[in-house]
Formats: C-alpha cells, sequence, structure tokens
C-alpha cells in the first residue's frame, strides 16, 4: 500500500509522522479458513492412532493358531469392533464443536496426545498409586501380611496375594479397593485430562491469575506481620477493536478431545480383549463402549469449572476444579466401572451397569426389581448430570454476555452478582 505523501508502505509496520515505525501484528485474512483445514502433521497422529489399532486389531485375533484365511476374517471383525464405539464419540463431536471457535488441528493433537501420553501416564500413576495405598491400608488394618517380605518384595505384596496364598480379611479387601479405585485412580484421571487440555491448547481467557502477597490477619496488630499468599484476578486489557470472549465452546471441545483420547485408548483395548469365541454380544457391548459416556462428562464438569474462572473471574481452586468430576466418576468405579489400571475385560455388562442378556438368572421378582431399581437410579444420576453440564455451559456464556453488557465497566456488580449467584446454588 501507499500512505498520503507516496511513500510505500509495508503491511504489519505502523507509519507516523515523526516517530519510528512500529511492527504491529496483522492477522491473515483467511484465519478461519486455515484453523479449519487439517496440516500434515495431523494427518500423521490421526494415522498413527489408525495404525495402533490395526495392529491391535491382528493381535487380538483368538485363537492364534487359526488358518490364515479364517484369521484374516477374525482380524476384519476386530476393526469392526472398534469402529463401533466410535459412532457415538463421532455424534458427541458433531454436536459439541463449534467450527467457529476452535481449531481442528488444535482438536486432534489433543486427541493424540490424551490417547498416547495420557494413556501410559494414566496406567502406570494409578499402579504406583494403588500400591501405595494398599500398602497403608495393609499396615493399619493387617500388619502381618508384611511378613511375606523379604521372600517377595514389599512392593509387589499387594500384587501377587493369590500367588502366595494369603487370604487377607474381607474388610481390607474392601477399604484397599475403595480408596483406590473409588477415589485415587478417580482423581489421577481428572487430573491427566485437566493437565493435557492446558498442555496443548492456548485457551481463550478474560483473566488472569497472579499470586501475590498480602497481611495474614492473625497478624494485623503486631509489630511482625505475617504475609500469605494468595491468588487474585487480574482482567485482560484488550485493544479497543476486540472483544472480551463470551463463549466457553473451546473449553468444552478441546476438553472433550482429551476426555475421548483417553476413553478410546482403554475402551479399544477393552474391547480387544473381549475377542473370543466364548464371549457373547462382542458387537453390543463394544458399541455400548463408545456409548456409556462417563469421561465426556466428568471432563465437561471440568472444563465448565475452568470455564468459569478464566472467562468470568469466579476463584475456583484445584480441588474445587476437579471435585464434581472425581465425585462423579467415584461412583462409576464404585458400580462396577474399571479404573485404567485394571487390565481384565470379561464382564463389559458390570462395567456399564447393563443387564446380562445372556445369563440365566434365578432370581426371584423382589430381587429382580431391586437389582432394576438400582440401575434406574443410576441412569438417573447419569441423565441429571448430562443436564448438569447443557444447564451450566448456557450459564456461563450467558454470564460471559452480561459482563461485557449489562456489567460493562462495572466489575465490582459482576463479582458481587457472581458470587450471590454461587452461594445460592449452595442452599
Amino acid at each position: 500500500s501507499v500512505d498520503d505523501g507516496g511513500a510505500a508502505v509495508n503491511p504489519g509496520r505502523l507509519y507516523v509522522p515523526g516517530y519510528t515505525p512500529v511492527t504491529i501484528f496483522v492477522p491473515p485474512e483467511n484465519l478461519a479458513d486455515q484453523s479449519q483445514t487439517i496440516n500434515f502433521d495431523s494427518f500423521q497422529k490421526f494415522g498413527l492412532v489408525v495404525l495402533t489399532v490395526t495392529l491391535g486389531s491382528y493381535a487380538a485375533v483368538s485363537p492364534r493358531t487359526l488358518p490364515l484365511s479364517e484369521y484374516n476374517l477374525r482380524f476384519y471383525e476386530n476393526l469392526g469392533l472398534v469402529a463401533l464405539a466410535t459412532i457415538s464419540p463421532i455424534i458427541q463431536c458433531l454436536l459439541v464443536v463449534a467450527p467457529s471457535e476452535n481449531d481442528i488441528n488444535a482438536f486432534i493433537n489433543t486427541f493424540f496426545t490424551s490417547f498416547s501420553v495420557g494413556f501410559v501416564w494414566a496406567f502406570i500413576s494409578e499402579i504406583i498409586a494403588t500400591t501405595v495405598v494398599r500398602l497403608l491400608i495393609f499396615s493399619w488394618f493387617e500388619p502381618s501380611i508384611f511378613s511375606l517380605a523379604p521372600k517377595v518384595p514389599i512392593p509387589v505384596i499387594p500384587w501377587v496375594l493369590r500367588e502366595t496364598g494369603y487370604r487377607p480379611k474381607r474388610i481390607t479387601l474392601l477399604a484397599s479397593e475403595i480408596a483406590a479405585s473409588c477415589l485415587v485412580c478417580p482423581i489421577i484421571e481428572e487430573y491427566i485430562k485437566l493437565c493435557i487440555l492446558r498442555w496443548t491448547t492456548p485457551l481463550k481467557r478474560n483473566f488472569n491469575w497472579t499470586k501475590k502477597q498480602i497481611i495474614s490477619k492473625s497478624s494485623e496488630g503486631n509489630r511482625k506481620r505475617k504475609m500469605r499468599n494468595v491468588w487474585a484476578t487480574e482482567p485482560i486489557i484488550r485493544p479497543p477493536n476486540e472483544s472480551d470472549i463470551v463463549n466457553a465452546n473451546q473449553y468444552v471441545a478441546q476438553m472433550l478431545a482429551a476426555s475421548l483420547g483417553l476413553k478410546f485408548a482403554d475402551a479399544g483395548r477393552r474391547i480387544l480383549l473381549y475377542t473370543k469365541q466364548e464371549h457373547p454380544s462382542k458387537q453390543l457391548y463394544a458399541f455400548f463402549r463408545g456409548l456409556f459416556p462417563l469421561q465426556e462428562l466428568t471432563g465437561t464438569m471440568t472444563a465448565l469449572q475452568l470455564a468459569k474462572r478464566n472467562l468470568l473471574g469466579l476463584e475456583m481452586p484445584m480441588w474445587k476444579l476437579l471435585l464434581p468430576a472425581v465425585v462423579i466418576h467415584g461412583m462409576a468405579n464404585f458400580r462396577g466401572k474399571k479404573p485404567i489400571y485394571r487390565w481384565g475385560s470379561a464382564t463389559p455388562w458390570a462395567e456399564m451397569q447393563l443387564p446380562a442378556f445372556h445369563v440365566p438368572d434365578s432370581s426371584s421378582l423382589p430381587k429382580l426389581l431391586t437389582k432394576g431399581f438400582a440401575k434406574i437410579m443410576w441412569f438417573i444420576i447419569i441423565t441429571r448430570v448430562i443436564g448438569y453440564c447443557v444447564k451450566n455451559y448456557y450459564m456461563v456464556n450467558r454470564q460471559a454476555v452480561k459482563r461485557t453488557t449489562t456489567f460493562a465497566g462495572r466489575p465490582a456488580s459482576f463479582s458481587a452478582k457472581l458470587t450471590t449467584s454461587e452461594a445460592l446454588k449452595k442452599k
């Protein structure tokens, strides 16, 4: 372009007479189009996922001594089983992800990182944490179990009790299983999803959180004043032509990618472990593994908490970010959902709270009604969690819009309204 004096002006350079030229950022005109174009790196990551599933499906054929033609037929059946588990996640992505708010390459990167690094990280972390938790509970409830050492190394004791012939008390096994599967493992999985979201996606935000030092209330009247660190919000100052973020779709969509990556790695492994000839209803359970929305719902709950913190400026410590998701995840594990470190997959109906249609049941009518009531109540809980996620998603968006319209220029009033709304929810 040319300025009024006839001098050439380079794009991205601001010229003011009498001042030094300043470099400014000029976004490309087709930035929206670029965010929807899948680059070569994303194709590579997607190809690695497909290659992993293909190799796993080939190795999961049972028995391994089949003729080559029949072996290949079973291999194609395994691929079909894994494909059935992708139907529901694909529909979820189409319903949730807004193309205008998300970059498809960032979505694929988050999914791939969760599928690969996240799954391995969760698996190893849960094994280590479960070992520590079981050893602590054994030392409390049953110290005599350590008499197996040094013949059996102490870190190995929790995993070889059956092989050594030692029979712990039922209360010991129950306490260790609840502490590991219903408390520690849900915390690990939800924390890993949150970490992957933060590592792979530059999240849009309206507030930054900085650590500041203030005087402790207990030492205000003393000469030696004690200082303590607190987190404080600082609104992001934007240029006049740039508006604040009023949509939480990026948070929900990218967390959905992290949740689906972890879920697909775990569900794919369990589907390929349930491929023997004597395993019934393989197609049905493979489809329901993809449909069962635990990882997606708990991830969405965490994403909405994070959106309240970064878009609305609501104070949200780490424990509060993860608490709703950990509670629901722990309830699901208590009902039969297996954590990632549990390798067996012989009873998929128990994991997803489905009736075992192929197993003869001689229970009386009252007992059948009791079993059905428990499953119906769990279905109601899942439905209410879905309603909670939908309601809070639109609430966050509505509050973000009000912050820039009704409460524009009045941050104190907006913060007071948010605090009041959160306090009323607790009553």
